[in-house]
């Protein structure tokens, strides 16, 4: 009976978070120069879906991500809409060209614009708190698109046999998901109100000073060309080792695009989801919501010593930070913290559609896992990384042995002695299984 669930309440509002030019950028650590200029405004975007029953806040953002600050934004909008926080799913586009807002970035950056956050973070709420007292009655409907710009960044090392090379490279053969998932909002009449989609990769087609969106912003402006007055958001996938193909002209590299050739790629991804909507393919989305937040405790390897010593001794000064940190808290008498603490929101609607979101930057497997796996149980399946308070990478078992930026370097740089162990995957998936009574 309760699978009858059709119509739901939905809300929806967008802000502009554009911080002023000057401030510090996030996501490029050697990138310390305070920024010069506006390509594309940053919006945050708030929708609220209830089914009468059970309350589910979405916020997409224009954001690296909100990492050590969700805790705030969360607090802010609970109190503006009255949710409790394991019912709002914060969600960044993971831009490299938005403002610099965590704290760890402060001995890097300088001290944080805490007059923009106020401002951000409270239009943040206001909009959580329009979107859920504007809702009104909606069905929703899900498909699949596609999109072929994503490239694997994980190239294998031909002088390491079973590694992969220190640079992001592209490897067009390796793994990635071309999916583009959408989700439509439309009212009882069939008139479209909102759409929300997804893709699976690095938002760094440019670098740079200037502020930004990357491809989700110009995606989301030609969504708005084709459909006047609709609401768009964008959800990152698991792109964690993903980064839009090389533009023309970069030969074995990714280079940098300029902003016409990034919206080249965001009108690409526009296209894709303007295709699913108008292909008729679209499945209703149907049953009560249930939403279940997940606290697990994620490991790290032991520190090895060895390591320690090597990097004290090399040229990579990020490295010899690290190096430097580990063995102060040994001389202190202390052991590095292996624990971190680590969020998953599983969110179903019935059995028509599971929604995951994970506190990290998750590699393409996991994306391709769980929509493989979670269908035994579910019609679709979308999965948001970059969620809530974001703990950095988390590759799948296979990449360990490999090596590279996901695996070893991201730990290093959050503070922590080794990579995650093998069976992290395996653990994060179990939980999610069990939750949607999968398991």
């Amino acid at each position: 009976m309760a699978e009858a669930v059709s119509l739901y309440d939905v809300g929806m509002h967008t802000v502009d978070i554009t911080p002023p030019v000057g401030i510090k950028l996030s996501g490029f650590a050697a990138r310390t120069e305070p920024s010069t200029g506006v390509y594309h405004a940053l919006t945050a975007t708030a929708v609220a879906i209830s089914d009468g029953r059970t309350p589910l806040l979405l916020v997409m953002a224009d954001l690296l991500g909100f990492y050590d600050q969700a805790e705030r934004v969360r607090g802010l909008v609970t109190a503006a809409t009255g949710l409790p926080a394991a019912q709002i799913a914060l969600l960044g586009s993971h831009t490299h060209c938005g403002p610099s807002l965590r704290q760890r970035d402060i001995p890097r950056f300088g001290p944080l614009d805490e007059a923009y956050l106020k401002r951000a973070f409270g239009s943040i709420a206001a909009a959580a708190a329009a979107a859920w007292k504007e809702r009104a009655p909606a069905r929703l409907r899900f498909g699949n698109g596609r999109c072929t710009f994503g490239t694997c960044r994980r190239k294998p090392d031909p002088a390491r046999p079973g590694r992969v090379q220190r640079g992001m490279l592209p490897y067009p053969e390796g793994p990635h998901d071309h999916d583009v998932p959408v989700l439509a909002i439309d009212s009882p009449d069939g008139t479209l109100r909102g759409v929300l989609f997804s893709y699976a990769s690095h938002p760094t087609s440019r670098g740079g000073l200037e502020i930004g969106t990357d491809y989700p912003g110009f995606a989301r402006d030609r969504l708005a060309a084709l459909y006047p007055g609709v609401t768009t958001g964008f959800i990152q996938g698991c792109g964690a080792d993903q980064k839009p193909r090389p533009p023309e002209g970069a030969v074995g590299v990714f280079g940098a695009r300029n902003v016409a050739q990034v919206q080249e790629i965001g009108d690409e991804l526009g296209d894709a989801v303007a295709a699913v909507l108008s292909g008729g393919a679209m499945r209703a989305v149907t049953g009560p919501i249930g939403v279940r937040q997940l606290a697990l405790e994620l490991r790290t390897e032991p520190l090895d010593e060895a390591e320690v010593a090597a990097a004290l001794q090399g040229d990579e000064p990020y490295m010899a930070a690290w190096a430097r940190d580990m063995r102060a808290t040994i001389d202190q008498g202390r052991s590095p913290e292996r624990r971190v603490p680590f969020e998953v929101q599983a969110v179903s609607f019935g059995r028509s559609l599971a929604l995951v979101t994970l506190a990290a930057e998750p590699t393409v497997e996991h994306g391709l896992r769980f929509k493989r796996e979670l269908r035994q149980g579910f019609d679709d399946v979308l999965v948001a990384g970059y969620a809530n308070g974001v703990i950095g990478y988390i590759p799948v078992r296979r990449q360990i042995p490999e090596g590279g930026y996901e695996v070893d370097w991201a730990n290093r740089f959050h503070g922590r002695p080794g990579a995650f162990v093998a069976d992290t995957e395996d653990q994060i998936h179990g939980a999610v299984h069990k939750a949607f009574g999968l398991a």
